[in-house]
């Protein structure tokens, strides 16, 4: 590994940044199609901002250095807006909802729903969590083989729905499944080129599926709404009672359209990247017997039944840095993609007006510079203090715009693995080389399959 001050120079000024070597008129794309990872670690051996070119999008410049992170998103964000490339993958899906609004909107709905996320209220939603993560285990009894996928974004969305939102819902009756694979499915690395070039008024499969499952969420928006319209009066404390009821700093409630936007923000990106890490820490797990047998020990010794509470939390720290070290190796969010408002030197480098620049938590987690034997799963990477830069790991963003929901996403994730590991060893049945999608979220493009065995069984 390098010193800190060899990680935190910046290169010697030069007008342009690398280009990463591609095909006349394709550039990057068929690397794009081929391996997301693989092109993103390849362009990082290049520098720390390196340029993409991807058709539908052009010029994309890979930002691979935690310093200049920092910058984007902390030190000079006002330079730096939402990519007009986020807008377009995910606006008419999310609409102003707190992930693409900005300026005052982002503001007053940022004001808004921060209550819903303060500790005491999360403490409450940890009864919900640990009440849904044990039907789930329970559910898991005598069943031989499960879509560990499939299972965690179940168990996230039930939580979310109904910690959050007071009401219940069926993953498989309301084929949720479904409705979430078909709006995944233009950033899947084969169909992204496709979804850059052919507009979505086009109506190719890909986009009638995507536009059902679209409809299909603001169905089950609509049905939650009407049932605690129908069932509560008065205001609560939830999130749903703060996004009907609550008022900005001018005394208004929220319009329909943007009450709209937050539940899907909620619903679609609240439980999919809480799913996704759990999904990484156990296909991870399942390959490092030794981890998994100290995170048990600690279970054991801290948890007084089979299940994990609220105030258990503090004293399981081995079973944060797991899931914190899962997180590294494969972060829910693989980029952070912004744009330029002028034109500006980065990294020693000058680029244009409205350029697409993405910190990327993919190389920067990965980085040797920061990471010793970067590929490793090592919990205790996180044990102790360091000097790493600050933004080596920011699987949850930074600054401002920070996750809201991060502390919610971290007692989530902790209830839900330290209970089903409490009970459950998960062995890997299907192939540990899995093909990965980098892209809005990380997940596995392949089933990721695993056989849940009891431990009093053991």
């Amino acid at each position: 590994m390098t010193s800190d001050a060899d990680t935190d120079a910046v290169p010697a000024y030069e007008s342009a940044p690398p280009t990463h070597e591609g095909l006349p008129l394709l550039g990057n794309t068929h690397q794009l199609v081929r391996e997301q990872d693989g092109l993103y670690e390849a362009a990082a051996q290049q520098g720390d901002v390196v340029r993409l070119r991807i058709l539908g999008i052009g010029d994309f410049y890979q930002v691979n250095h935690p310093t200049l992170a920092k910058r984007i998103l902390v030190d000079d964000r006002d330079q730096f807006r939402k990519a007009s490339l986020s807008q377009e993958d995910l606006g008419d899906l999310l609409g102003q909802g707190l992930v693409l609004s900005e300026g005052d909107l982002w503001e007053r709905q940022r004001d808004r729903i921060q209550p819903a996320f303060y500790m005491d209220r999360i403490a409450d939603y940890a009864d919900t969590m640990t009440a849904e993560v044990r039907t789930a285990a329970a559910d898991w009894t005598g069943t031989p083989v499960v879509n560990v996928e499939d299972e965690m974004k179940g168990l996230t969305l039930r939580i979310l729905v109904k910690s959050m939102f007071g009401s219940d819902i069926e993953y498989e009756d309301r084929g949720v499944r479904d409705t979430v694979r078909a709006l995944q499915e233009p950033g899947q690395p084969a169909k992204q080129p496709v979804a850059r070039m052919v507009p979505k008024w086009v109506p190719i499969p890909m986009w009638r599926r995507y536009k059902q499952g679209i409809a299909d969420m603001e169905s089950l928006i609509e049905d939650v709404v009407e049932a605690r319209r129908n069932e509560r009066s008065g205001e609560g404390n939830d999130l749903l009672s703060m996004l009907l009821t609550g008022t900005d700093k001018d005394g208004e409630t929220m319009s329909e359209t943007l009450l709209r936007d937050e539940m899907m923000t909620f619903l679609f990106a609240g439980h999919e990247t809480t799913a996704t890490a759990l999904t990484f820490t156990w296909f991870l797990l399942a390959q490092h017997p030794e981890v998994e047998r100290r995170l048990v020990a600690e279970l054991e010794d801290v948890l007084e039944s089979d299940h994990a509470t609220f105030d258990d939390l503090p004293e399981l720290e081995y079973t944060e840095r797991v899931l914190r070290e899962a997180m590294r190796l494969y972060p829910p969010v693989p980029s952070i993609p912004r744009e330029t408002t002028e034109p500006l030197e980065l990294g020693g480098y000058t680029l244009p007006e409205g350029a697409t620049v993405a910190p990327m938590q993919w190389t920067i987690h990965r980085d040797e510079r920061f990471w010793e034997d970067p590929l490793a799963f090592r919990p205790d990477r996180f044990a102790g203090e360091t000097d790493r830069p600050q933004f080596a790991y920011f699987p949850f963003g930074g600054g401002p715009r920070r996750c809201i929901g991060q502390q919610f996403a971290i007692v989530e994730g902790k209830l839900i693995l330290a209970t089903l590991a409490r009970c459950y060893h998960l062995e890997l049945v299907s192939d540990p080389a899995v093909d990965l999608s980098v892209s809005i979220t990380t997940r596995p493009l392949d089933p990721i399959e695993m056989r849940a065995e009891p431990r009093s069984q053991r």
